[in-house]
């Protein structure tokens, strides 16, 4: 008896709600951020995180983390409204699991890189310092089967919820706002104590981002570049508009304007017909391109002259084309060609809308240095920057080709005399990807309704056609009938009447 009171007074104690986390450092701007994730500080030495998932997912995880030598015990768990089972972590964490990569994006921004003693597919990672750890072998793959290698980490964090005892969910989705998934950094700090230092690293990135933002609303929207970002389906033998609200986010914040251009309501990643890919191609002031073309399959000279020939536009040219606005997002890849774009992408939106402010308006900021868009790409050059392990040094400050994570987070200034450049030449052809009306032989952006409602409206003439058809005969078959019988009765009536 005594011993549940002392608990349960030991709960009532830690019962001090705090908007800053202690255990696990001080998290700021908490109420300005998306609310993907929450804190509670239950005293100096217990905190209680929960993140949530994205997309609408209503799926969500609590964690327990606690500073002290041992974790608070089941009466004190239960007084939390906690589960039994919530998963617990002592903090620091020392040995990490980082399970999808682009999860480390966020550990080494968080300042655990240290600790990532396990990686899955290490072979894929970009980032220099972690291929030098690997290959010093501090760090070793991701073995499923290897129980005891599990049992030696603090924590693992992956990208799919999981019920294994020391997994932490960090989710994703392309299907989000830009800056939505930079508040997990912070999530993912409060595991190595460093959620303060985390906190000025993400307000960094959220104050640049907003601040390049809205230099670019002041242009006016006539002035405003068509930016088209695709790529080509070899599976589906289809172009493919990349249409999620990550991208579509990134491109309006930039300043420009994402296909289609009139209407929306299509998928993520919906087919382009042949014809309508013309007319986007012609009305594209600036081409992504997120292509895999790392294959080496074809029999051009260049890699973009293998695009070129996909595209189409082999012995053809558009504006776009001849002003060489065309780039893919291989800028900086790793020895076995994964591109950075996909590693840092979740957690980095800030440099890229840097990349896509610099391809449209190069004056805005001339000593801007590429991180993801390849501005080579149409000479066929392939990658600028290839990172290795030798690319890692003590002083990221200083490395060579450039700094990487936390230190090439550079803040922004407001430009108030930027208002854009010139207006583009005005969209031309029919359909969503040009300035509307009927698409120029192209059901496939409309998911067939153009070629649909030709077929309803072709049946409805025919039908009319021989409804109209019926009638006459029947009005022709019906005079007929009348003027017979009246020629009858007119007989019968001369018959029945005598002659004098």
């Amino acid at each position: 008896m005594l011993g549940s009171f002392a608990s349960l007074a030991g709960a009532l104690a830690l019962m001090v709600a705090s908007v800053n986390a202690q255990c696990g450092g001080t998290v700021s701007n908490i109420n300005n951020t998306t609310r993907k994730f929450t804190v509670e500080t239950y005293n100096a030495d217990v905190t209680v995180l929960t993140i949530s998932g994205l997309n609408n997912n209503p799926d969500k995880e609590s964690y327990l983390l606690y500073c002290g030598a041992t974790a608070p015990d089941s009466t004190v768990i239960q007084t939390m409204g906690l589960s039994p089972s919530v998963k617990q972590f002592k903090v620091p964490v020392t040995r990490v699991l980082s399970a999808g990569n682009f999860t480390s994006s966020y550990i080494e921004l968080a300042g655990g890189q240290s600790n990532i003693a396990v990686l899955e597919n290490p072979q894929n990672i970009v980032s220099p310092c972690l291929q030098y750890h690997y290959r010093s072998g501090l760090i070793s793959p991701l073995d499923s089967a290897n129980l005891t290698q599990y049992e030696s980490l603090d924590v693992g964090f992956r990208q799919f919820k999981s019920g294994e005892p020391k997994d932490v969910w960090v989710p994703e989705s392309e299907e989000v706002a830009p800056l939505q998934r930079v508040e997990y950094l912070m999530a993912v700090s409060l595991f190595f104590n460093n959620a303060t230092a985390a906190s000025i690293i993400y307000d960094k990135i959220i104050g640049t981002y907003n601040i390049l933002k809205m230099d670019m609303e002041r242009i006016p929207k006539e002035n405003k570049m068509r930016i088209g970002w695709v790529k080509y389906d070899f599976g589906r033998r289809s172009w493919i508009l990349c249409n999620t609200p990550f991208i579509r986010g990134i491109i309006n914040d930039a300043g420009g304007i994402p296909f289609p251009l009139k209407g929306d309501g299509l998928p993520s990643y919906p087919d382009i017909s042949p014809s309508d890919f013309k007319i986007l191609m012609t009305n594209a002031d600036v081409i992504i391109d997120q292509t895999d073309l790392t294959d080496g399959k074809g029999n051009e000279t260049s890699v973009f002259s293998r695009w070129r020939a996909l595209a189409g536009f082999t012995g053809m040219t558009t504006h776009v084309l001849d002003m060489k606005r065309v780039y893919s997002l291989d800028n900086t890849m790793n020895q076995a060609r994964i591109n950075d774009y996909q590693y840092r992408m979740p957690s980095r939106p800030d440099l890229l809308l840097r990349d896509v402010i610099a391809v449209q308006y190069p004056q805005y900021n001339p000593e801007h240095k590429f991180r993801f868009l390849n501005t080579k790409f149409y000479s066929g050059e392939g990658a600028t920057n290839q990172l290795g392990p030798e690319n890692c040094v003590s002083n990221p400050a200083v490395t060579t080709p450039f700094p990487y994570n936390s230190g090439d987070i550079t803040a922004a200034t407001f430009n108030p005399l930027f208002t854009g450049g010139p207006p583009p030449p005005p969209a031309v052809g029919g359909g969503i990807y040009g300035i509307g009306g009927d698409s120029q032989g192209g059901d496939t952006s409309n998911d067939g309704k153009n070629k649909t409602t030709s077929i309803i409206i072709a049946v409805v003439c025919v039908a009319a056609v021989l409804g109209a058809a019926f009638a006459f005969a029947f009005y022709k078959w019906s005079r007929r009938a009348k003027e017979d019988r009246f020629i009858e009765l007119e007989e019968e009536m001369n018959n029945e009447i005598p002659l004098n």
